[in-house]
């Protein structure tokens, strides 16, 4: 079943894609709008923070290692522009040190390139409806206090 069948009314998922290879890009967005999300894909860490400002996301992939900004930098800051926003790391470069660096930064998930495409579809399926369960939660708790 993919993402959106059993939400009719509600608006494609928007995830946005922040990685510097244009091929990784490209793959997870082919994979992930065949899975019905709407995908905005960037290869720098400056662009992918415009993102963040000018437009919400659902969910955000990073790629850790990006050529204009450090991704643990971008993470926190990111973080700081939605807090809400789950953030699931991607990195070619898996390190106690980095997956320390991004946990601590509160990233929802840290995964490994080469990535299994099923894990992604499984942590970012997870990662929006954590995000979805709290707007509903926002949602009701004005409803529950009149």
């Amino acid at each position: 079943m993919m993402q959106g069948e059993n939400e009719e009314r509600r608006s494609p998922t928007s995830v946005l894609v922040i990685d510097a290879h244009s091929d990784i890009r490209e793959v997870l967005s082919d994979m992930l709008r065949h899975e019905g999300y709407r995908v905005k894909a960037v290869g720098s860490g400056a662009e992918g923070l415009r993102q963040v400002m000018q437009d919400h996301y659902e969910a955000a992939l990073l790629d850790i290692r990006l050529p204009d900004l450090d991704g643990p930098s971008v993470l926190r800051v990111m973080r700081e522009l939605d807090p809400s926003l789950p953030i699931i790391v991607l990195t070619g470069y898996a390190t106690v040190e980095n997956t320390i660096k991004t946990r601590a930064k509160s990233a929802f998930a840290h995964l490994t390139k080469p990535y299994n495409q099923e894990d992604i579809k499984t942590i970012l399926r997870r990662a929006v409806g954590v995000i979805r369960l709290a707007e509903t939660g926002k949602q009701a708790r004005p409803a529950v206090q009149r």
